[in-house]
Formats: C-alpha cells, sequence, structure tokens
C-alpha cells in the first residue's frame, strides 16, 4: 500500500520499537511477573495511563508511569515487584539495541536530504543519552520529546506541536512508527503516516490505513528516493 505521491519535507521518528528494540525488556518483564504475557500487559497499562494522564489534564513523566504500572501489573498477577525490580527494567529501557535496519535506514534518508526528526514519549535525556551512545544523533535534527508540552501521543496536540516547532504544515510531515496508536494520533493531525511492520505490534483496525507499510527503514528510503520532489 503507498498513498504517497511526493517526497516530504520531514521524516518523523518514533523511539521505542521503531527504532530501539524492546526484546530485552520484554524477556526481563516476563521474568519479574512470571508471565510469558507479562511484557504485553504492562506497556499495554503503561499506555493506558499516559493517555490517562492526557485525558484528566496532569502530566507525569514516563519513568515514573513505567514504575507505577510494572508494580500494578505485579498485583494483578500476583507477583511482587520490587524497587530493584523497577530499577532494573529503567535501566535496561535505557540501553535497549538499536533494530539492524536502522543505521542503513537512517544514511540512505539523510542522504536524500530529508530532515530527520524524532517524536517521542521517552525523556529527552534518555532518548538523547541513546542516540549519543549509538552514534546515531547525527542523523537528527531534532530530538521532539512529549514531556515539552505535557501531552502524550498519540494526543493531537502532540503531533501539531511538532509541526509548529519544525515550522512545517503538519502535511509536509512523514510520521514513521511501529504503533498503531500513533498512525492514528499522527493522521488526527493530518500528517502522513509510515507503518514499520513489528511483529509484536499491530494496526487499529478502526482508524485510516496508514498511507505506507514498510519491513524497515531501507525499504522506507527505497520508496521515498522514487518520490519526486516538490
Amino acid at each position: 500500500m503507498q498513498n504517497i505521491t511526493t517526497r516530504p519535507t520531514v521524516v518523523l521518528l518514533d523511539v521505542y520499537e521503531t527504532l530501539l528494540d524492546m526484546s530485552p525488556v520484554e524477556r526481563k518483564v516476563n521474568k519479574i511477573l512470571g508471565n510469558k504475557l507479562g511484557y504485553t500487559l504492562w506497556f499495554e497499562l503503561l499506555l493506558q495511563y499516559c493517555f490517562v494522564d492526557n485525558s484528566t489534564d496532569k502530566f507525569h513523566d514516563f519513568t515514573s508511569i513505567a514504575s507505577s504500572t510494572l508494580k500494578m501489573c505485579g498485583h494483578r498477577l500476583n507477583e511482587k515487584v520490587t524497587n530493584d525490580d523497577v530499577e532494573n527494567v529503567l535501566t535496561t529501557l535505557r540501553y535497549l539495541p538499536v533494530h539492524e535496519d536502522v543505521q542503513e535506514g537512517l544514511s540512505a534518508l539523510y542522504d536524500l536530504g530529508l530532515r530527520i526528526v524524532a517524536l517521542t514519549n521517552i525523556p529527552e535525556v534518555t532518548v538523547r543519552e541513546r542516540m549519543e551512545t549509538t552514534g546515531l544523533i547525527s542523523y537528527f535534527e531534532r530530538l521532539l520529546t512529549a514531556e515539552k508540552i505535557g501531552k502524550y501521543k498519540p494526543a493531537k496536540e502532540v503531533y501539531a506541536w511538532a509541526a509548529k516547532e519544525l515550522k512545517v504544515d503538519a502535511a509536509d510531515v512523514l510520521l514513521v512508527t511501529s504503533h498503531g496508536w500513533d498512525i492514528a494520533g499522527a493522521d488526527n493531525a493530518g500528517m502522513l503516516t509510515a507503518y514499520k511492520k513489528h511483529e509484536r505490534q499491530m494496526l487499529y483496525s478502526l482508524s485510516n490505513d496508514p498511507d505506507l507499510q514498510i519491513k524497515d527503514l531501507i525499504e522506507l528510503g527505497t520508496v521515498l528516493k522514487k518520490l519526486p520532489v516538490i
């Protein structure tokens, strides 16, 4: 599927699971919770309470919500989650490996002269540290994080704020993500969307289809290279 006819000005990239591999966290959380679906339960609950903050006009930092919801999952599954367990998971989140396609894919996008920006719910200090230690920071014009606006994706305000920060129309931005809720949010804000397929994720069937579906960032570079620049 491809509904994009011209090359976008900005490629806006999600981070967790889109660029960074969450497998180490999945294994760790499943072990702590004693359940092979523990990670899925925790991550869904983490997102749920990010969305609760959006709906109640409050903002707790991502790390605090991650910590709280991990303990909530332990209670639900009758597994004691200690402070050391929480710190272990948070430390793992800070040192996630990069997906194999990312280095080559970012290089291809950069060579096309595209503006490459991250838009994430992760605290800025965390994403900046990881991009610097992996050497990927040089590809990025900006690292935009939810804490700057006090709302979490997929709130429409986050995407609108990102476009305003970059001084572009939302329609000139291509949001690339492995999360169906992120696709829905960016589409609602008027952005182009590209879904990077992932076995742990899925599209939301009640939202609009993404403008593009790709297996990795390398394929994204190949597709965008063929499109005319306006």
